[in-house]
């Protein structure tokens, strides 16, 4: 089994305004994914956590992959930020773009809303704004499938 802690959207309030419990939940996460708008705050996870960070870029951010494909715990998971694919009003475009990759689950921010959900085959999971609602999830992947809850600050 395998360990995430999913962040979206801090648009870079940075690390050091983080509570304790979070940035322990970090440390203790075998990966830590972020999904965009918050370029400073990527690069400070980069420098702490290495390689088990896992981000794309964001419609605020400057660098970096706009979307991602990434097997964890057996499960196939897209990572984007979701603004090319109008999920502030509907899933359907991102759920097709998944099942073109093969993916049954999809994480995604840009609506600074959290939404755990599951539509047409395909779990999506949002964590919210980490800055904006003190919103982010966990998720543990294993065997193929994906369990996600959502947490707040």
């Amino acid at each position: 089994m395998k360990t995430l802690l999913i962040i979206s959207d801090t648009h870079n309030m940075g690390l050091s305004s983080l509570p304790e419990r979070l940035l322990t939940a970090m440390d203790e996460a075998d990966y830590i994914l972020h999904l965009g708008d918050g370029e400073a705050d990527i690069q400070a996870l980069k420098r702490c956590y290495g390689g088990k960070l896992l981000f794309v870029r964001g419609n605020n951010d400057t660098t970096g992959e706009k979307e991602r494909t990434e097997v964890i715990g057996g499960c196939k998971i897209l990572l984007t930020h979701g603004d090319l694919y109008g999920v502030r009003t509907r899933l359907e475009k991102l759920a097709e773009r998944a099942k073109a990759e093969g993916a049954s689950c999809v994480m995604f921010g840009h609506t600074h809303r959290q939404l755990i959900t599951e539509q047409d085959g395909v779990t999506f999971i949002n964590p919210g704004s980490l800055r904006d609602g003190g919103t982010y999830c966990y998720a543990n992947a294993s065997g193929g499938s994906i369990y996600a809850v959502p947490c707040r600050i």
